[in-house]
């Protein structure tokens, strides 16, 4: 709920100006269409709002090269959710999709009544409330998680987009959901709105369905799934698209712990009701993710009422109401559950002896803030073994018990660096023989810990399949099955983005290309290869364009390149014709057309699906005509 409040305080203060980069050339028309300096009360003007974990006031005295700001002052009896402290600008007409846009922000953060918070993390914006980002890139600036502000500067957030949907309102917010280094007090100033160049009627993306399907393609070697939340499978295409490409879907966010009990006894399950029925509904398994994590946790869980750790005990216990209430809502519809998602450190230096040794107790990326194992290790009996690491155990029987038809899987990513495969391998091979000796096990022949889940959010400049396939080979060694949960492949490198050109979207697929070799080889042992994100637009990496399909859902190179595993292109025959037979004046196209039985021409660029054909997809482009026809492997 967003609500408005008007003051007036007076306050003198030097600051310094820093400025984020700009999306702008300085050869591009730019029109200003907004510009708010809240020098006035009128200027609000009931536009903007603030969420309900704070309070907000115009100021005056102060500001960012003038007299007057926005001061936002969080409620002491609410938390630092990102969205919950939000600043909402709500425009009296949308941006209309057709041209790209600019946003101006400046952002401010006090000393006084921030105390002990020195540098905070990423200032930034959101459209249309789109924090899951389903329709395509939401959050601004791109590289939001790595940018930071210090108290008593000025900092200037400064990004261009377009979007493929109107937009109607704008989140000015702080990235973190941690008490550290999410602000108590902050001012916003200054915020502009501009169209960059002319407008153009903008193309409308729409999935082709006469496409093969990617479920059908790799049918007799595992399952093809993809993430998705309630509002995609609203949308009659993207449901069509679902049911033709995928026959396993994984729910984004709505079945992670924030999502469904943010505060003790009281559980929200409309959305996640809504997805698994759904998949029922159309006859898709259903991946539950996740049940326990460090991020986008609800505080009951782990947290006293002082900000400590909640004692062992109390974390036992509700660690078995949470999954026993979750996974016991779902027990006998779920084809499989992410139990525990990223208990390791983000990157395991040396190969562990010990995989308790790696794992994630403090560090960096949850904030100092009470984690499962710190309250698991608090009231420990080192005397018995009991450790910190013990809610991984206790997780898995919770999740064994309440759904004992589920598979049961432990979930990470990173997982081709060497000491991170052997610490999960690890992990799998010591609580399964646990479990063996355990009352609790009524199918002593069954593994508690089914599989381990690759995330595969891999790189193309730091991607070798050589890696993927080792460790396989690991986890195939431990016993368990294989899962790909998170597959996407963006370009460049952490921080640093590739540009999406022919050259780089080849080396992109050639990538694809050889990780679905690997996976191939083990098929029998993997059991789902999952995409995160359907097309480019709609991934939480979107900026490297990570998928096989791009903005406007048409298919890319990394696409055909799987496909043509499937249907390998037929080799050049005696007189040098790739598809064995000569063209009409006996030598090879001269355009390059596809034959018959390949399933990728020579330049992905001119393809245009036509239609389908006594089960041939027919293309046709640049005046050649060709077809193929899908080869399955046999059982």
């Amino acid at each position: 709920m967003f609500k408005r409040k008007t003051a007036l305080i007076l306050a003198f203060v030097f600051v310094l100006g820093f400025v984020l980069p700009v999306g702008i050339q300085a050869a591009d028309d730019v029109k200003v269409l907004h510009k708010f300096t809240f020098d006035s009360e009128e200027t609000l003007g009931g536009t903007f709002t603030v969420a309900s974990g704070s309070e907000m006031e115009r100021v005056t005295g102060f500001g960012q090269g003038d007299d007057s700001a926005l001061k936002v002052t969080k409620n002491t009896a609410t938390g630092y959710n990102s969205g919950a402290n939000a600043v909402r600008l709500t425009l009296a007409e949308p941006l209309i999709p057709g041209a790209r846009y600019n946003v101006s922000a400046w952002f401010y953060i006090p000393a006084e009544g921030n105390e002990g918070k020195d540098t905070l993390r990423g200032p930034g914006f959101v459209l249309n409330e789109a924090y899951d980002e389903a329709l395509g890139v939401a959050k601004f600036p791109l590289n939001n998680d790595a940018t930071t502000i210090k108290t008593g500067e000025w900092v200037e957030v400064n990004s261009t987009f377009d979007y493929i949907n109107p937009v109607s309102s704008f989140d000015f917010r702080f990235y973190s959901n941690d008490a550290p280094t999410h602000p108590d007090v902050w001012y916003l100033d200054n915020v502009t709105v501009s169209q960059v160049g002319e407008w153009a009627e903008p193309k409308v993306p729409k999935w082709d369905l006469t496409l093969p399907s990617l479920k059908e393609a790799f049918e007799d070697y595992f399952l093809i799934g993809n993430a998705t939340n309630p509002r995609q499978v609203r949308n009659a295409e993207n449901s069509a698209m679902f049911k033709h490409h995928y026959n396993v879907i994984t729910a984004d966010n709505d079945l992670k712990p924030l999502s469904i009990a943010r505060n003790k006894g009281s559980y929200n399950f409309s959305n996640a009701d809504a997805l698994i029925n759904w998949a029922e509904e159309n006859d898709v398994k259903f991946v539950g993710h996740t049940l326990v994590w460090h991020e986008q946790s609800a505080d009951w869980l782990t947290i006293a009422e002082d900000g400590e750790p909640v004692t062992r005990e109390e974390a036992k216990t509700n660690l078995e109401e949470y999954i026993s209430t979750v996974a016991g809502r779902y027990a006998g519809r779920v084809y499989a559950w992410d139990v525990v998602n990223e208990a390791f450190t983000s990157s395991v230096g040396g190969v562990p002896v010990d995989w308790k040794t790696a794992l994630r107790t403090q560090d960096s990326q949850t904030q100092n803030k009470p984690s499962w194992y710190r309250a698991y290790d608090n009231g420990a009996d080192r005397s018995k073994g009991e450790s910190g690491a013990d809610f991984i155990y206790d997780a898995f029987v919770f999740a064994r018990l309440a759904d004992p038809d589920a598979l049961l899987l432990y979930n990470d990513f990173n997982e081709t660096e060497e000491g991170k495969r052997e610490a999960m391998a690890l992990m799998a091979e010591d609580l399964n023989a646990q479990w063996k000796d355990d009352d609790r096990n009524t199918e002593p022949d069954r593994l508690l810990i089914e599989g381990l889940g690759m995330q595969a959010h891999y790189w193309t400049n730091s991607l070798h399949p050589a890696g993927v396939d080792l460790t396989i080979q690991r986890f195939i060694q431990a016993g368990v099955m294989v899962s790909i949960t998170e597959l996407d492949i963006p370009l460049g490198a952490w921080r640093n983005w590739g540009e999406p050109t022919d050259e780089n979207l080849q080396k992109q697929a050639d990538l694809y290309k050889g990780v679905f070799e690997v996976l191939m080889k083990h098929a029998e042992h993997i059991d789902r290869v999952t995409f995160w994100g359907k097309a480019d637009e709609q991934s939480w990496r979107s900026q490297g364009a990570p998928l096989l399909f791009d903005k406007y859902f048409d298919a890319k190179p990394a696409f055909w390149s799987i496909m043509e595993l499937i249907n390998p292109p037929e080799p050049p025959d005696e007189n040098g014709n790739e598809n064995g037979e000569p063209a009409e004046n006996g030598t090879s196209s001269e355009n390059g057309a596809p034959p018959v039985n390949n399933l990728e021409p020579t330049d992905h660029t001119w393809v245009i699906v036509i239609g389908i054909v006594g089960g041939a997809v027919v293309m046709g482009g640049l005046g050649a005509i060709g077809a193929f026809v899908m080869k399955k492997k046999k059982p």
